[in-house]
C-alpha cells in the first residue's frame, strides 16, 4: 500500500483556516475571507433592500462568526438619523432570518397617536409617549406595508401616559385597570407608566417621558406585564 505524504506546514495552515471560520470571535467580523460574506454586510444589504433606505454601521451588538450564522449590530439610517436601529441575523423558530426594529422607529409618531387615543378613552385629556424597546426585533415579514397595530402587537414598548393637574385621583386604580384591559383586548404588550402631574404649564411643556421632573408628579404607577398579559409588577408612588 502506498501513502502520499502531505507537507506538515500545509496541514497546519488548513487547520488554522478551518478554526478561524468556526471560532470567529465576538461581534460581527469585519474582515471575513473573500469566499464568505460578512454577517454585518449581509444585514446592511438586507436592510437597504427591504426598506429602500441607506444604512451605516454603528457598532457590534452581539457575538457572531465569519460564516454569518449569527450577527447583531446597531445601525443608523438616512431617513431616521436620530434613531439607532438594532438588527440581528440568527436562527428564529429553526430558520435563519434577518430581523430588526426599524419599523418601531419608522411608525413612532403613528404609534404614539394610537396609544394616546386608547388612553383618552379612559382618562380624557392626556398626553402619551412611546419609546421602542431598543433590544427587541420584529418578525422578518414586518415591513413598510405593515400597520401600526400590527407593529405594536408584534413588539413591546415603553408607554407613558401623562395627566394634567387637577385630576380626581380617587378612582386612579379603577382607571388603570380599565387601561390595562383595553391594552389586553388590543393585544398590545408594554411597560406602562402613568403620571399625574401637579402643574398644567409643565404638562404642556413636557417634551418626552425621559425629561419628566419627578418634582411635578403628584402620583404615579409602574405596571409590568408578561407576554400572556399577566401583571408582573404594579406599584404606585
Amino acid at each position: 500500500m502506498i501513502f502520499t505524504k502531505r507537507p506538515i506546514k500545509h496541514f497546519v495552515l488548513a487547520a488554522f483556516i478551518a478554526a478561524s471560520l468556526v471560532f470567529g470571535g465576538s461581534g460581527c467580523k469585519t474582515h471575513a475571507p473573500a469566499a464568505v460574506m460578512d454577517g454585518k454586510d449581509v444585514l446592511l444589504d438586507s436592510l437597504r433592500s427591504k426598506y429602500g433606505d441607506e444604512f451605516t454601521f454603528v457598532d457590534n451588538a452581539g457575538g457572531g462568526t465569519a460564516v454569518t450564522d449569527h450577527c447583531a449590530i446597531h445601525v443608523r439610517s438616512e431617513k431616521l438619523p436620530g434613531d439607532t436601529v438594532y438588527a440581528v441575523r440568527g436562527v428564529f423558530d429553526g430558520k435563519t432570518e434577518n430581523r430588526d426594529n426599524y419599523m418601531a422607529y419608522y411608525l413612532k409618531a403613528d404609534a404614539e397617536a394610537y396609544l394616546k387615543a386608547i388612553a383618552e378613552d379612559v382618562y380624557g385629556r392626556c398626553r402619551a409617549f412611546y419609546v421602542p424597546d431598543d433590544k427587541m426585533v420584529l418578525p422578518e415579514d414586518m415591513g413598510k406595508d405593515s400597520t401600526v397595530q400590527e407593529m405594536l402587537r408584534a413588539s413591546k414598548c415603553y408607554y407613558t401616559v401623562v395627566l394634567p393637574a387637577g385630576q380626581d385621583m380617587s378612582d386612579k386604580e379603577k382607571k388603570l385597570d380599565m387601561l390595562f384591559e383595553k391594552l389586553k383586548a388590543d393585544k398590545i404588550r408594554c411597560y406602562l407608566y402613568i403620571a399625574y402631574l401637579d402643574d398644567d404649564k409643565y404638562y404642556e411643556s413636557l417634551k418626552s417621558a425621559a425629561d419628566m421632573d419627578k418634582a411635578h408628579v403628584a402620583a404615579d404607577c409602574v405596571l409590568g406585564m408578561d407576554d400572556d398579559f399577566n401583571i408582573t409588577d404594579k406599584k404606585w408612588g
